[in-house]
């Protein structure tokens, strides 16, 4: 991953797109920068969407069919979220056009045709620049928060027999490093259903050595993985996993330390 594309890592991306062209070039931009991802075609569906989730930024067409752009920001401004950052894809970028799209709350425009350079710059813009967050820090702040690590159920089982939470402890790193390689490998060869087996097992042993985050992922990875549903969002988890289990690590080692 590009150091450019880093800011990316963990954040949710509407793209209201109904040119199938662009949707390929925009999807396969993200495709591993660790941004989440997902797809309509019209604003009606875009406001659905925003309804249902909560999203960091929305990549808007303007000119597409049912509801276009314009209208949907609108309605968007006035009814559900004020300050969500919205950026206008569009051929009209006149002076005449930039002030209409300001008007209901577009500060920013992506002109098409783009490039790569100017569509990370423009996402860096509205992401990284909005609210409090430091331009010189490209850090998500859900990658920022530590992972916890619940050991009461290990602690119950082994009481006071040190060497028993240790072989736990040392069976779990020595294990789970490669589930999550299995789970990416089945990934990238689109093997749906080994990713929901390795999945679910990562899923019990996040359970035992309880990593509450981590089982709601490696969760989320075996549901979609079994429905066939938002199967792009799944690169994304694993990053997300591979990111946050070396803090897993960190914690355990220290723990094994104390016995």
């Amino acid at each position: 991953m590009d150091n450019q594309d880093h800011f990316l890592l963990g954040k949710k991306i509407l793209i209201a797109e109904d040119d199938f062209v662009y949707q390929k070039l925009i999807t396969h931009a993200l495709q591993t920068t660790g941004a989440y991802f997902d797809i309509v075609s019209n604003g009606l569906e875009a406001i659905e969407a925003i309804m249902k989730e909560q999203y960091d930024l929305v990549l808007m067409d303007i000119g597409m069919p049912i509801l276009d752009g314009y209208e949907a920001t609108k309605r968007i401004r006035a009814n559900i979220n004020s300050t969500l950052p919205i950026v206008a894809m569009t051929g009209w970028n006149s002076k005449e056009d930039i002030l209409k799209f300001a008007e209901v709350g577009i500060k920013s425009m992506l002109p098409k045709p783009f490039g790569l350079a100017v569509f990370y710059q423009t996402l860096k813009e509205n992401i990284i620049l909005q609210g409090s967050e430091n331009l010189n820090d490209a850090t998500p702040k859900a990658l920022k928060e530590m992972v916890t690590v619940d050991l009461s159920l290990l602690n119950e089982f082994s009481q006071t027999d040190n060497a028993y939470k240790k072989t736990i402890i040392n069976m779990f790193l020595d294990t789970m490093p490669e589930t999550i390689q299995q789970i990416e490998t089945a990934f990238q060869e689109q093997n749906w259903e080994l990713v929901g087996k390795s999945a679910h097992y990562a899923k019990s042993s996040f359970s035992v050595i309880s990593v509450e985050e981590l089982r709601t992922l490696v969760t989320k990875i075996e549901s979609n993985a079994k429905k066939f549903e938002n199967l792009h969002q799944i690169g994304t988890m694993i990053i997300l996993l591979k990111l946050k289990y070396q803090e897993v690590v960190a914690f355990l080692q220290e723990e094994l330390k104390k016995y």
